[in-house]
């Protein structure tokens, strides 16, 4: 003997009309909220900063000509500094800055964590020391940029003062 099996039916049920528009109204304030999230955190979540640009300080009779390569995201960056350093002898500068910053009001505050010199780094330390700022230089040391974005590029500048151009890579 085979046995059938009836469900019974809903339509026609004033219940079911109002699951019906509780289940919409669930999917929609989970939308709106979703994408309004999404729409926050995409502006005014911190983006990566990576920039590429060219310098040259002249301190003293000491001249340094290169490029300073800055990358920074939640907190910690990347600095990587090359060039000729020109002072009482011509020499290659070639290092990584690593560091972590905070944010006070417009500006940054980075602290060199670790500067690691690479291989084609032969500079004259008492070159260096007349000639780059300590950041550049030693563990523990703070360089202090007010970072301003201007068509594509970041502007960095210390005490009110321009001191990078830097292209966006």
């Amino acid at each position: 003997m085979l046995t059938r099996f009836v469900l019974p039916t809903i339509t026609g049920c004033a219940g079911n009309e109002k699951i019906h528009h509780l289940i919409l109204l669930v999917i929609g304030l989970a939308t709106l909220l979703g994408s309004g999230g999404w729409l926050w955190y995409a502006r005014f979540a911190e983006k990566p900063l990576s920039c590429i640009g060219n310098v040259e300080w002249n301190i003293g009779s000491n001249r340094f000509a290169g490029t300073l390569a800055f990358r920074m995201y939640d907190n910690a960056g990347l600095a990587t500094i090359t060039g000729k350093l020109y002072g009482r002898n011509t020499s290659d500068i070639s290092r990584n800055i690593y560091f972590n910053y905070t944010r006070q009001h417009e500006a940054r505050v980075l602290q060199a964590m670790q500067v690691v010199k690479t291989f084609a780094d032969s500079a004259d330390e008492t070159d260096i020391n007349n000639t780059l700022p300590g950041f550049y230089r030693q563990s523990g040391r703070t360089l202090s940029l007010v970072m301003e974005e201007y068509k594509g590029t970041w502007i960095f500048a210390s005490s009110n003062v321009p001191s990078l151009y830097c292209r966006k890579r």
